[in-house]
């Protein structure tokens, strides 16, 4: 997984000093580049590519094509640009899972899908900016300092609040947001260079357009996973998104190079094993079946929760999880390819926003069909009549613009009232880069969220996207020779609300003592009667609110960590000191 440290130091100190990196080195880091003031560490053969301005950490594409970029890219070799205007032709001539460092002015940008995790801190000597905090020991001129959990923040968590994703609940690091350029000490030149509503307030100019650039965008960003020559896991879950990625990458040449895996369940309600063998035959591939198990959560595997900086559910399935990263490791793939994300860039739910680019300023026009019969169609989608669209439709219209005061960045300016759904969904979509055992072994890439197709389905119109009054409409269109008519046609998906009712009932009793008696309760973040309600054993499996569940699971597998890495990091500064005081002392 690729991973960065850049510590800097303030120029009127001087040239650095002895740096003591052995614990990185030991735990799989290396001296990748180093100026006089500044020194970048990067994980195990994490790419690292010189520019004019500074150094790029991880994976970057040329736009347009499925190449990578030289180590030396030869459009980001002039140093006379400004560093807006450096960072602007950044994103327009590449793209990738990347995060920027501009060393003589303590700047990092990262890249709009999000995929690298970005964060800044105070030293006691100057900078420092990581994708993470790393468990080995870092040298004491590197380390944040201060570091402590924000509780406020994680109230935001626990609440859901779309607040919650511009933040990282922990005290003494400032988060780099996806497109976002960050001069460390000097917040008032923050900028966010990547602007998402740009693209939506620039809609193509038909549906056949839409339609082009959707399919192109998906192409190129699938077929730049192949250019490493490296094996790749792909799941297929039964559903429309893993079968499209999946489908191109076969469709690129990559059937031999890629292993694919389906997860299922005995439920005869989640049981998605025909879809998946529909997909699978229709690629002409093998498909390795993995049978879930009846599982038990215990206090293990409570313990042993993956935590990154931020919350994320992405390692809630422990199972899934645990056995893709051991199906890395015996298969030697390099790279984990999801379709996750696809509800949000094609658009899968019904929304009677979808009204305001049929009249007023939101106009969406010319589109595939007749207006009669995108209202009709909009009316049959979320079962409502056409009268009550228009009224929908007339009351967006002479409604003030509505924008965010805080939330996001990415809400600041005021689009039709669908594409913020759209902008509110890919915010929180950013939980899926989060930690999880596979990801600790093998690149964890969800090409539908990368930057060339979220540029592509957010200048499409929810009209194009859910053309005829279906979900993911037109994605079905753009990629209908590629995958089985069963999974195209297909409107609902496998339940899987028995099988994680049982577990949940099977592991109540590590589970209650965990949130009942844990640090989110003692802080007053949860609230005691609604876990009570919430691990009722009469009302799980029935009303189980389980995505809420395993939420408030790694929130507080998230706390507990922070906080015993905290309290383990004062004990060695303690042993130190005391050792230090005993090596200093004379015998009488």
């Amino acid at each position: 997984m690729p991973g960065f440290v850049v510590e800097g130091r303030f120029g009127f100190l001087g040239a650095h000093g002895a740096f003591e990196g052995a614990p990185l080195s030991a735990a799989g880091w290396r001296e990748a580049r180093a100026t006089a003031q500044v020194r970048l560490w990067v994980r195990d053969d994490t790419e690292v590519r010189d520019t004019a301005r500074g150094w790029i950490v991880g994976p970057l594409f040329e736009r347009g094509s499925a190449r990578c970029a030289p180590l030396a890219p030869a459009g980001l070799q002039e140093p006379d640009l400004s560093l807006e205007a450096f960072c602007a032709k950044l994103f327009r001539s590449f793209w990738g899972q990347y995060v920027l460092v501009v060393p003589d002015e303590r700047a990092v940008l990262r890249d709009p899908s999000g995929h690298l995790e970005c964060m800044t801190w105070n030293t006691r000597t100057g900078w420092a900016a990581g994708s993470e905090i790393p468990q080995a020991p870092l040298p004491a001129s590197a380390a944040p300092a201060h570091l402590a959990i924000d509780w406020a923040a994680v109230a935001e968590f626990a609440a859901g609040a779309l607040a919650a994703y511009r933040n990282i609940p922990l005290k003494g690091v400032e988060p780099v947001l996806p497109g976002e350029l960050k001069v460390v000490g000097a917040p008032a030149k923050d900028r966010m260079i990547w602007d998402p509503t740009a693209f939506a307030l620039n809609p193509h100019d038909s549906y056949k357009a839409s339609l082009k650039a959707v399919s192109d965008a998906v192409q190129e960003s699938v077929g730049t996973e192949l250019a490493s020559g490296a094996l790749l896991l792909a799941e297929i879950s039964g559903g429309l998104d893993s079968a499209i990625v999946a489908s191109t990458l076969v469709a690129q040449g990559g059937r031999d190079r890629t292993r694919l895996v389906h997860f299922h369940v005995d439920d005869p309600g989640g049981d998605e094993r025909a879809y998946a063998r529909d997909v699978a035959r229709h690629l002409e591939a093998d498909l390795l079946e993995i049978v879930k198990p009846e599982l038990r959560i215990d206090a293990d595997i409570l313990a042993q929760v993956p935590v990154g900086v931020r919350p994320s559910s992405n390692a809630a399935d422990h199972h899934y999880d645990m056995t893709m990263a051991d199906l890395v490791h015996r298969t030697g793939a390099r790279k984990i390819l999801t379709g996750q994300g696809g509800d949000m860039v094609f658009f899968q739910s019904p929304s009677r926003k979808v009204a305001a680019e049929l009249w007023g300023p939101w106009l969406r026009r010319p589109r595939a069909d007749p207006l009669w019969r995108q209202l009709e169609s909009a009316a049959r989608w979320n079962r409502c009549s056409v009268w009550s669209l228009i009224g929908e439709a007339v009351r967006d219209a002479i409604a003030a613009p509505r924008t965010a005061l805080d939330p996001h960045p990415w809400l600041a300016t005021a689009v039709a009232p669908a594409k913020r759904r759209q902008l509110e969904s890919l915010i929180r979509s950013q939980v899926f880069h989060g930690a999880s055992r596979r990801g600790r072994h093998a690149s964890l890439i969800h090409p539908l969220l990368s930057q060339p197709v979220m540029e592509a389905t957010l200048a499409a119109p929810v009209v194009d996207l859910a053309r005829g009054g279906r979900g993911r409409a037109l994605a079905r269109e753009a990629f209908a020779g590629q995958i089985p008519a069963s999974v195209r046609e297909r409107r609902s998906k496998g339940v899987l609300t028995a099988y994680h009712g049982r577990m949940i009932l099977r592991s109540l009793a590590a589970i209650r003592p965990f949130l009942l008696e844990g640090r989110l309760a003692q802080e007053h973040v949860l609230d005691r009667d609604f876990a009570e309600a919430m691990l009722d054993p009469d009302r799980l499996i029935y009303e189980g609110d389980y995505p809420r569940l395993f939420e408030t699971i790694v929130l507080e597998a998230y706390v507990r960590h922070w906080e015993g890495r905290f309290a383990s990091a004062a004990g060695e500064a303690e042993g130190a000191a005391s050792l230090s005081a005993s090596q200093g002392s004379t015998s009488p």
